[in-house]
């Protein structure tokens, strides 16, 4: 024999402890695989609209940060709306969850001004392209922020997640 029934049942309880530790990892990439495909659904969406109104502002004659300012606004509603429930699948009280995506977005806002200010203002560099630039990186940051912050999961929804 091996060793004792003792040993063999602590053996056998590390590597269910083990199994199930890997299926909670293997849970986790899945879901942050598909948190950032439905993230990035959105954000097409939210940039679309987004982006297409600070286009439509910067042609019109708008100065960068007073189009951004209000194209970013109007895209703020649309990214709550379909990050809160479907990309990050948060059941959690509404209110809370607002107040963390506003500063998520006060952070987010904050990156496109200062990038736009020192590239557009400061630089001399056309509004149009710098804008699309800041775009894709306040979407990195954001995305981060929500997932580990404004949505974050619940103890109730990671103990789940190890126990199935």
């Amino acid at each position: 024999m091996n060793g004792s029934p003792r040993r063999q049942s602590e053996a056998s309880g590390s590597a269910v402890a083990v199994d199930a530790v890997g299926r909670a990892l293997a849970i986790k990439k899945a879901g942050l695989k598909r948190s950032i495909l439905k993230f990035a659904v959105v954000g097409v969406i939210n940039n679309a609209i987004g982006y297409g109104t600070f286009v439509v502002l910067s042609l019109a004659g708008m100065p960068a940060i007073a189009a951004m300012t209000i194209s970013y606004s109007l895209g703020m509603a649309v990214s709550f709306a379909g990050n809160r429930k479907w990309t990050f699948g948060h059941e959690g009280r509404m209110a809370p969850a607002l107040l963390r995506f506003l500063a998520v977005n006060a952070v987010g806002y904050t990156i496109n001004f200062t990038i736009l200010k020192l590239f557009v203002e400061g630089s001399g560099f056309p509004q149009i392209p710098v804008q699309l630039v800041a775009v894709g990186l306040v979407a990195v940051v954001t995305f981060l922020l929500m997932r580990l912050w404004a949505f974050r999961e619940t103890s109730a929804n990671v103990e789940d997640t190890l126990t199935k």
